[in-house]
């Protein structure tokens, strides 16, 4: 498939906002590609073709050598790491997605009952 055709198929499926979204998250250093392939469906080689029409030539560059074997951005590199999963920036940006797709996710762990009521902080 040609670069373009490609580029026309990754653009058309998303919105302004999910590209703008897809490019924040590649830039991450704590965000891997396969929290991007699990919001919005694009593996690695469509994640770095989306980066390669939208950026600057010597932007992508930039990206390319820094995300190239970086382990954060691999999580098969890393050692007992899941998708979707890369701290707090990457969190509320998985919260905030599936808010504007209506995905319900399930948690991974519920939280015990908390003993903590507002009339016992005051």
């Amino acid at each position: 498939m040609k670069k373009t055709e490609l580029h026309a198929r990754l653009t058309a499926s998303l919105s302004e906002a999910d590209v703008s979204g897809i490019i924040a998250m590649a830039w991450q250093d704590d965000t891997p590609f396969e929290a991007i392939a699990l919001q919005f469906g694009l593996a690695e080689p469509d994640v770095i073709a989306l980066m390669r029409a939208q950026l600057k030539a010597r932007s992508f560059r930039v990206w390319r050598m820094r995300v190239r074997g970086r382990v954060a951005k691999h999580l098969a590199l890393q050692p007992g790491r899941r998708a979707g999963h890369g701290g707090a920036d990457s969190a509320a940006a998985m919260a905030g997605a599936q808010k504007r797709h209506g995905v319900q996710m399930p948690e991974d762990f519920p939280l015990p009952p908390s003993p903590i009521t507002r009339q016992s902080l005051r």
